[in-house]
């Protein structure tokens, strides 16, 4: 193909793909054969604000490289920070033959979509699962609760008796500390025995409620 087809053929492509993309898509071909890479055609201009014959590059008017880099190398998706603050996808894509070198640019204002993108991060965040954070401040609770009673009994649970732990059983069973979730295998481990102890003792309770002989603390 001669550099003339292949020029028609570019400016085609770039047309359509802007046009498929809509007004934040901006497509262009570059003459990579001259000085400062000339625009030969572009579409959707307003993204970069560049027009046929700039020679301005997407990041302004005067880039902080070397533009050689572009001659031999295609760059796909990149992101690219404007000296106007948007944000855009680029891409660039070399085609050379005989008596050309064109290079066919897209370049995608993606400002919008990455501000909703981070409100709908925000405003999607959340502190916690709420089951677990339930979980956890019943666990508080019920440590608390079980530190209390143990104060009150003023022994050390490895020092206690029986009689010791069936009385902060008994506190905790009427406070209804048993309700929380996993509360049996809590005390047992605060208690030093084991969670078949700590039903066992509250199986004791509930006859001696059911025979009205529980001593309230």
């Amino acid at each position: 193909m001669n550099r003339e087809d292949m020029l028609a053929f570019l400016k085609g492509e770039a047309r359509g793909i802007a046009q498929m993309f809509g007004p934040n898509c901006e497509t262009l071909v570059h003459d990579m054969t001259r000085p400062g890479h000339p625009i030969l055609a572009i579409y959707n201009g307003t993204v970069t604000g560049r027009d046929v014959g700039s020679t301005a590059d997407i990041f302004g008017d005067i880039g902080d490289y070397d533009q050689t880099v572009y001659l031999n190398k295609d760059y796909t998706n990149q992101l690219v920070l404007s000296r106007d603050g948007r944000t855009l996808k680029s891409s660039t894509f070399n085609v050379v033959g005989e008596d050309y070198h064109f290079a066919l640019g897209i370049n995608m204002d993606i400002t919008q979509l990455v501000r909703a993108g981070q409100q709908l991060s925000e405003m999607t965040a959340t502190s916690g699962e709420l089951q677990q954070t339930l979980m956890q401040d019943a666990r508080s609770q019920l440590e608390e609760l079980l530190r209390a009673c143990v104060s009150a009994v003023g022994k050390d649970p490895a020092q206690m008796k029986k009689t010791d732990r069936m009385r902060i059983i008994r506190m905790l069973y009427k406070r209804r500390a048993f309700t929380y979730q996993k509360s049996v295998a809590i005390v047992a481990e605060r208690l030093c025995v084991s969670r078949y102890t700590v039903y066992k003792y509250m199986h004791e309770l509930e006859k001696a409620e059911a025979a009205g002989s529980i001593v309230e603390d």
